[in-house]
């Protein structure tokens, strides 16, 4: 057998073997470690596999037209692994923000240090959620070198929520915050929270709950509701207030596009109707959000914050994403008769592609809304954001809780004293 045959057919074997067992992965080789590693590398493996198969088969055949066409075809697929390879290389610079985490955890007098992870724990319903932990002590640092990004001080209650001011008994008007780790307040002191922000603002006749968390995304907080578990806590109050703070991403993780919550609940557009369709699991998504994981080319594209790119990737998900916020909203109101806001932050796509596309879907459903633009007019990553983290800073969260507390203001019968 020619050498070039023998090239040929182990490199076109290759080609196709591999990506199936990534494929299979969680189906059949989830017990072997080796396949993690495997996964990790499949972006620079494979180009580089496509390309030898098709070097040899421009070598392989004689007519000189299909010969340039694998040539030029082979060079595209090189080209792809000499980026994906580059940046790998440069991956901590680009997208490894927080490598290091050192945790703190105090209770009762005792403190230990703690590993980020057991923070959070799984649950049935929602897919993970965080632990009931009294105070944590989070510090982050850049992936390469010493600088500081936060160390910031943690507090929980009984039910693992961030806490807000508790105003106990004097309280007649529930606020709950719904989101991910936006609304939780990410990288800020408790106090520095819109959350806690929002509670100083109202006064003690009101008192805000904070169900956001790292992560989630508007399935969570339809299940949330559904599931009956704030029915005894709404019980205690007259009046009620939900807000849901939604960033792009949120469309993505309620289909499924992301790498942690497979085990978050699932909702799907069958014929127009929202249906439970058990966890994101068994989206039709999960494929390809797995073989995205370690590609750093799509990293860095996505990070690009590419209108175009990321309206081309949420075309579909925005529609179930707009779903479930309008269901929410339907829900709170039949249930608790409570008011049901949804605010839109700001600048994440560069804020026109994605208010143009999103804000307008959502009015047609019923659901009133709110652009932090107003209160964030001059909106850049560099003043309202936590540098070398991304997540809203304290200026941000006094703009948020500032914005929502004139809307409740406006909206509500119960007196709230200025701030």
């Amino acid at each position: 057998m020619r050498l070039r045959t023998c090239i040929l057919s182990l490199s076109a074997l290759f080609a196709l073997v591999y990506p199936l067992a990534l494929w299979q992965k969680q189906r059949i080789f989830s017990s072997i470690p080796i396949m993690e590693s495997l996964a990790y590398w499949f972006w620079i493996a494979e180009p580089l596999l496509i390309a030898l198969f098709l070097f040899a088969s421009a070598a392989a055949i004689r007519q000189k037209i299909l010969q340039y066409v694998c040539i030029i075809a082979a060079s595209c697929f090189l080209a792809l692994f000499t980026a994906e390879t580059h940046l790998r290389s440069k991956s901590a610079d680009f997208f490894s923000l927080f490598q290091s985490h050192e945790s703190v955890y105090v209770k009762s007098g005792i403190t230990s240090h703690l590993d980020e992870k057991d923070s959070t724990g799984p649950d049935p319903l929602l897919g993970y959620g965080p632990n009931p932990m009294g105070k944590m002590r989070l510090a982050a640092r850049r992936a390469k070198g010493d600088e500081l990004i936060y160390d910031v001080l943690y507090s929980r209650d009984a039910e693992g929520r961030r806490v807000t001011p508790d105003r106990g008994d004097k309280a007649d008007t529930a606020i709950l915050l719904f989101g991910c780790s936006f609304t939780v307040g990410a990288g800020l002191n408790d106090q520095e929270t819109f959350a806690w922000q929002l509670g100083e603002m109202l006064g003690e006749k009101f008192q805000v709950f904070n169900y956001g968390y790292s992560g989630y995304g508007s399935h969570q907080m339809l299940a949330l509701i559904e599931s009956g578990r704030l029915d005894a806590l709404m019980g205690r109050y007259t009046q009620k207030y939900a807000l849901y703070l939604t960033i792009p991403k949120h469309e993505q993780r309620c289909v499924g596009l992301d790498n942690w919550s497979r085990f978050a609940p699932r909702y799907i557009l069958e014929n127009g109707a929202l249906i439970h369709a058990g966890t994101l699991r068994d989206s039709e998504y999960r494929l390809f959000a797995h073989s995205l994981l370690y590609h750093r080319l799509y990293d860095w594209v996505y990070a690009l914050e590419n209108p175009a790119f990321l309206q081309w990737l949420t075309a579909r998900p925005v529609d179930t994403h707009v779903a479930i916020i309008a269901k929410s909203m339907h829900e709170l109101a039949a249930r608790y008769q409570a008011d049901f806001l949804t605010v839109l932050w700001p600048g994440y796509l560069r804020i026109e592609p994605y208010l143009r596309r999103l804000e307008p879907k959502l009015r047609d459903k019923g659901v009133r809304t709110l652009s932090l633009t107003g209160v964030m007019p001059d909106y850049t990553r560099e003043k309202y954001r936590i540098k070398g983290d991304g997540h809203p800073n304290a200026l941000a969260a006094t703009r948020i809780a500032e914005a929502l507390f004139e809307y409740i203001l406006e909206n509500t019968q119960t007196g709230a004293k200025q701030p």
